[in-house]
């Protein structure tokens, strides 16, 4: 019996010993998932999209500074300044008090939004973290979303909004069975356009990065003082501030929220009671609904002069079973039903 103990522990000992140094490691892991970088990765329009999709990866965010001139974001709000159907969100809403939107629609308002829309670069990028789990991604989301200073120097200004993630408007975003971190796809990447300098005192945009990487829950606890997920504090907390003409990119798993405009001042600072002016793009899966509805927001006529990328975006893309009176656009918008070039293409047949 001695004779076959010690074989067998000589045997099971470095399994044993593997499997508690592996727990250890998994327990460490866990523990530090919330540590992260504390300085938003920055760069230049001349980066490579595979080192772009690593950073976003990684970070959860980053920052495109001054991917185009200032004078494009000058026109964007030209474009933008008579445009109705704005809203403020009210007192104390996640939309904000002092946070003037105008959704959907600003993608048939503006060339120069429907140019943004599909920025080479930026397309490119968002197709690197999404296009592994999909043959096709769509844009989900067009809001022009402006952060403004309260209207009187008495007023306090609205507060931060609550720290979020974009990918939570899909409940499947928490399924359990998903892997928890490695592996687990991003449903979404968010894409805000500075058209006016985003400043710590304007209502710049605030992250947490590295939190795309948390495990996530259906609810996640929040601290009731702070608002603040638990063991977060402000110093947790980086704000995206960028020039004119830049560009923030994020995970939809990130953690991430409007900034509250500072007080308004008699003096002071030029920039101090200026509008913080931001273009929202959400670009999704492309197997998933949209968040906006591009179809009722824009009359046909005008998506017919979209771009073939940006038409394929939106989804009109294919072509019509039959001519009819009714039809407005394709009939058949599935991604790549049939494949890009029909059922040649190997990828299925079109119902």
């Amino acid at each position: 019996m001695v004779q076959f103990k010690e074989p067998l522990l000589q045997v099971l000992l470095p399994t044993v010993v593997s499997v508690a140094l592996s727990f250890c490691s998994f327990y460490v892991f866990r523990r530090l998932q919330r540590y992260r970088c504390t300085v938003l990765p920055r760069f230049s329009a001349s980066t490579r999209v595979e080192e772009l999709g690593r950073a976003l990866r990684q970070n959860g965010v980053v920052v495109l500074e001054r991917l185009v001139p200032p004078e494009k974001m000058d026109m964007l709000l030209k474009e933008l300044e008579t445009a109705s159907g704005v809203f403020h969100g009210a007192v104390g809403s996640f939309a904000g008090h002092h946070t003037l939107r105008n959704a959907a629609k600003p993608l048939g308002e503006s060339k120069m939004a429907q140019e943004l829309a599909v920025h080479p670069l930026v397309v490119a990028t968002v197709e690197e973290i999404l296009r592994p789990w999909c043959k096709r991604i769509n844009l989900g989301t067009c809001s022009m979303i402006s952060v403004e200073a309260p209207p009187s120097l008495d007023e306090k200004p609205a507060p931060a909004q609550v720290l979020h993630r974009d990918n939570s408007m899909w409940g499947a975003s928490t399924w359990p069975w998903l892997p928890t971190s490695t592996g687990r796809p991003e449903f979404s990447v968010s894409v805000m356009w500075a058209a006016s300098d985003f400043t710590e005192t304007n209502g710049a945009t605030r992250f947490l990065p590295g939190s795309n990487h948390w495990p996530l829950m259906k609810h996640e606890a929040y601290d009731k003082q702070s608002n603040f997920p638990q063991g977060i504090t402000e110093e947790d907390i980086v704000q995206a501030t960028m020039p004119k003409g830049s560009v923030v990119l994020w995970c939809g798993n990130t953690l991430h929220g409007a900034g509250a405009h500072a007080p308004r001042q008699l003096s002071d600072d030029p920039s101090n009671g200026s509008t913080r002016h931001g273009l929202l793009f959400i670009y999704n899966l492309g197997w998933l609904k949209s968040e906006h509805n591009f179809h009722w927001a824009m009359p046909a006529s005008v998506m017919e002069t979209f771009s073939p990328k940006l038409s394929e975006l939106v989804g009109r893309v294919g072509e019509n079973a039959v001519e009819h009176d009714w039809f407005t656009g394709p009939i058949y918008t599935q991604p790549y039903l049939g494949g890009p070039d029909g059922s040649k293409a190997g990828e299925g047949v079109q119902f």
